[in-house]
């Protein structure tokens, strides 16, 4: 058989194949390999077809929930010319996600001598819910077993967290003296759940024992030894001293002598040797608390805090901190229905063309409006939480819609066909590579043009996800969006990048106009409008506050100016349009 028919055979096997196959340009390097085939399973899976996947990049499938670290795995494993295996989130066409467990391998074609990257795909979602479900189902029936009567845990036979509540009230009944103490010392253990990933639940249970063991061996005749929750362990220590402080000072030496019980060896699972670190918390009754369950509570935070920031030294019971962790929790749901119910307004504040004095445009602005009496939550505060709570892709498609719609309002009046207004694009929204695609379905509705509609993208966002965000900010500009870089030199962005991104408008941060004409922020506003000539941008100054302010970027030939001096953000029934 001759090798072009085995090759012809080849290409039909792949092409029939009910494994998704795709293969690749080798470019590691930005703009990135680009797809060169895909066979028709391929396509079936993502939704794509054929025409559309062939020249564009594998970074068209990825989006929020795809793991950067396991694509950063990724180039290392290629660059060193090896295999990579490995498993992701990847969305198909119609946005959906779908799990992936992928191989790809360099491939290198002698007749043609070009380098491809060959990859075999296979769609593991089911396997994955399937998964989390049964982790669901032990970790529910393992709660069930600790609520269900029983005192002891059924994989470590020591109390469980029912027992520990029993025990605790019975000892703080015995407590008669104003100097006897019960002490409550939390020990969570961090990161075992890598060994229920690598291992199974099996190996975590025997580790368990393993703690346990080492634990019990070091309680003191009148101490309990209790498995909490799934990875904690605590140590009930009643004690009676002449003064508390000496009570302190003995619970600070148990809770010591039980962390170097589990930090100072490693522990043997399966074929590894695994050390596991502590987070330490002790609480104290009376002193924090007379009830059992809030004491654990007390205990739990402070353990927590010290697996956050040194794990293995010992925190203490803080009251002000879940004092504060319990209005944080409140806001973080407050914000949430805040959200899904549509409460956040939008305000718009005026941007000025210093040349006509006349504005030409706004900023549109989330705000969150109280009940009567109730403290102003500013967008300082509930920015950043929507960030963290990853609410920001909704919210700032809540605004781009209202500022879409308030722009067409606007610009019907005669004579302001030109107006613009300018949306802030949060940095997770930069991770969404479907995000021209859902603007400009959102300005056609609005029926506005994108070409009036700014999107300012901070310099921080072009520090995270490079490539990513270069594609997804090209798309935007390709799809007709004037671009400003907001708060510019705030971040630490090259100017490499500030040259090689398409932006339009460069918006100087208020923390440098504030300090002109006179301060040292004078040198950064007059270099940074010599910049934007260079670059052939458009300079706007923010927090202008003063006519000497305004005079000064006059002076220094900025495009525009916005700020205090000419209006706070407003709501849209009083922006000084006319």
């Amino acid at each position: 058989m001759a090798f072009s028919d085995k090759t012809s055979i080849l290409e039909v096997a792949i092409e029939q194949s009910d494994s998704p196959v795709v293969l690749t340009t080798a470019e590691l390097d930005p703009p990135g390999p680009e797809i060169v085939y895909v066979n028709e399973a391929f396509t079936r899976l993502t939704g794509y077809t054929r025409d559309e996947l062939v020249g564009a990049t594998p970074r068209i499938h990825q989006g929020p929930a795809t793991e950067r670290t396991e694509l950063d795995r990724l180039k290392a494993t290629l660059r060193n010319g090896d295999t990579f295996e490995g498993r992701t989130w990847n969305y198909r066409k119609d946005g959906t996600a779908y799990q992936v467990a992928w191989t790809v391998s360099p491939l290198r074609l002698a007749s043609e001598g070009t380098d491809y990257f060959f990859s075999v795909q296979r769609d593991v979602t089911e396997f994955y819910e399937i998964q989390e479900a049964l982790t669901s189902e032990t970790r529910r029936l393992n709660s069930l077993l600790q609520s269900s009567g029983g005192d002891h845990d059924p994989v470590t036979g020591v109390l469980n967290y029912r027992g520990m509540l029993m025990q605790l009230q019975r000892l703080l009944g015995e407590t008669v003296s104003a100097d006897s103490v019960v002490g409550l010392i939390k020990l969570q253990c961090q990161r075992l759940e890598r060994i229920d990933q690598a291992y199974g639940v099996k190996a975590t249970n025997r580790l368990l024992n393993d703690i346990r063991e080492r634990l019990g061996a070091q309680l003191e005749p009148s101490e309990f030894l209790v498995r909490s929750h799934e990875h904690t362990f605590a140590v009930l220590a009643p004690v009676t001293t002449e003064t508390a402080d000496k009570a302190d000072q003995h619970l600070l030496v148990r809770a010591r002598a039980l962390v170097a019980a589990i930090m100072t060896d490693a522990f043997n699972v399966g074929d590894s040797i695994v050390e596991v670190e502590v987070g330490v918390g002790i609480a104290r009754a009376p002193v924090d608390s007379h009830d059992p369950s809030e004491l654990s509570v007390y205990a739990e935070e402070a353990a927590q805090r010290s697996a956050n920031t040194n794990a293995g030294q010992v925190h203490w019971a803080d009251h002000q901190t879940l004092a504060a962790q319990r209005k944080q929790l409140a806001l973080e749901n407050k914000l949430r229905r805040a959200i899904r119910d549509g409460d956040l307004t939008v305000v718009y504040q005026p941007i000025v063309a210093l040349d006509s004095s006349a504005i030409v445009g706004a900023e549109a602005l989330a705000r969150w409006p109280q009940p009567a009496g109730d403290a102003a939550i500013g967008p300082a505060e509930f920015i950043p939480l929507a960030e963290t709570l990853g609410l920001m892709d909704c919210l700032g498609t809540q605004v781009f819609e209202q500022a879409c719609r308030q722009l067409r309002h606007w610009q019907q009046r005669p004579g302001n066909e030109a107006f613009w207004v300018s949306v802030n694009v949060a940095p997770a929204q930069l991770g969404n590579p479907n995000l021209a695609n859902e603007f400009v379905a959102i300005t056609r509705a609005a029926n506005v043009s994108p070409a009036y509609v700014k999107l300012e993208i901070t310099e921080s966002a072009l520090e995270q996800g490079v490539d990513e965000v270069n594609d997804v900010i090209e798309s935007l500009k390709t799809a007709g969006f004037p671009l400003a870089l907001d708060d510019f030199g705030m971040g630490h962005s090259s100017l490499r990048r500030l040259i090689d991104m398409p932006f339009s408008v460069l918006k100087v941060d208020r923390s440098f106009v504030w300090e002109t004409p006179d301060g040292r922020g004078a040198g950064v506003v007059s270099s940074l409008s010599q910049l934007s000539r260079h670059l052939k941008l458009d300079a706007l100054g923010e927090g202008v506050e003063t006519a000497a302010h305004e005079a000064f970027l006059r002076e220094c030939d900025y495009t525009y100016a916005q700020g205090y001096y000419y209006s706070k953000p407003v709501a849209a029934d009083d922006f000084p349009l006319f």
